[in-house]
């Protein structure tokens, strides 16, 4: 099984990132090395996420200058990157225990360059399970004519990234979603959705009103798939600095 790297980024997580780093503790194989890019945390962060530097046999913190984004963030984990296959997680996120062994024999199998998997939340509760539902129903009905996916959970090849030039460190919001469609469209790549959920705080949403944040999300996903424009970052107003980067 070849080995892949896991590139999480982090702003100001140290109430969550232990959850995922501890996940990855316990996965059922090891064929991994672990990145963390912090952009720059004012919190505990950084002494959370090296305390957990000694449970892994190839691991690497990676402490950029200042907060610039999800994209940016990402694409610097990618150049450091030591392995083919690259998975990106968000800090807020985790996985249960055989989720890397699931997601490396469903690739394989289905030949896929890039993948993303459902969503489900970790607060739990029927309301953000509703929206999990919502998000995910997106994703899957739409697949065949609309390209989206969760940068939160994303795996990608080395090869693609450098293909379609990694995330776009331009636009505001979807970054993930246009890095799918230049795959799928520009380079007739094989996309898909694997069947392991991933796990992730509702508190983006909860801050922006709940079911303000999913109109938000269907309007802004509208928006892309009638117009064929991006969103540009003087488009719309997205605070990385009080949620993950």
């Amino acid at each position: 099984m070849n080995k892949i790297s896991i590139i999480i980024i982090a702003y100001n997580e140290e109430k969550y990132i232990a959850g995922i780093l501890n996940a990855l503790i316990n996965q059922t194989v090891k064929n991994f090395e672990v990145i963390v890019v912090d952009s720059n945390s004012i919190d505990k962060t950084e002494q959370v996420t090296k305390a957990f530097a000694c449970h892994f046999e190839e691991f690497r913190y990676v402490r950029l200058d200042a907060a610039r984004g999800p994209a940016y963030s990402r694409n610097r984990g990618a150049e450091v990157a030591k392995y083919e296959r690259l998975l990106f997680f968000d800090a807020d996120t985790s996985v249960k225990s055989n989720f890397i062994e699931r997601i490396n024999n469903q690739i394989k199998k289905r030949n896929l360059d890039t993948a993303t998997c459902p969503i489900r939340i970790l607060e739990g509760g029927w309301s953000a399970d509703l929206s999990a539902l919502f998000l995910n129903s997106f994703m899957y009905f739409l697949k065949p004519v609309y390209s989206s996916g969760y940068g939160a959970c994303f795996i990608s090849t080395r090869e693609v990234h450098n293909l379609v030039g990694g995330f776009d460190e331009t636009i505001g919001l979807c970054e993930d979603c246009l890095y799918i469609k230049k795959a799928r469209r520009e380079h007739h790549l094989k996309h898909g959705i694997l069947t392991p959920y991933f796990y992730t705080s509702d508190r983006r949403a909860k801050a922006e009103g709940g079911i303000l944040f999913i109109l938000k999300f269907a309007k802004l996903h509208l928006y892309r798939m009638i117009s064929g424009k991006e969103i540009q970052k003087e488009e719309i107003v997205y605070n990385y600095g009080n949620f993950n980067n």
